[in-house]
């Protein structure tokens, strides 16, 4: 019982460790800059598959 409590504390130390790693990685990155940005992006994304017309159409 001992052992696995032992292997419990080791495996979540290192998963939390390596979440750490990654989320300061992504803060250095610049993932959180700008949160407010995330909900325009679909808006930007659509306008240019339609070659940038409103509403769709080809001028």
């Amino acid at each position: 019982m001992l052992a696995m409590t032992i292997i419990l504390l080791i495996s979540t130390t290192l998963l939390g460790g390596i979440f750490f790693i990654l989320f300061r990685w992504a803060v250095k990155d610049g993932q959180f800059d700008d949160p407010e940005e995330a909900k325009y992006v679909i808006f930007r994304e659509d306008e240019t598959s339609r070659g940038g017309a409103a509403g769709g159409g080809k001028r």
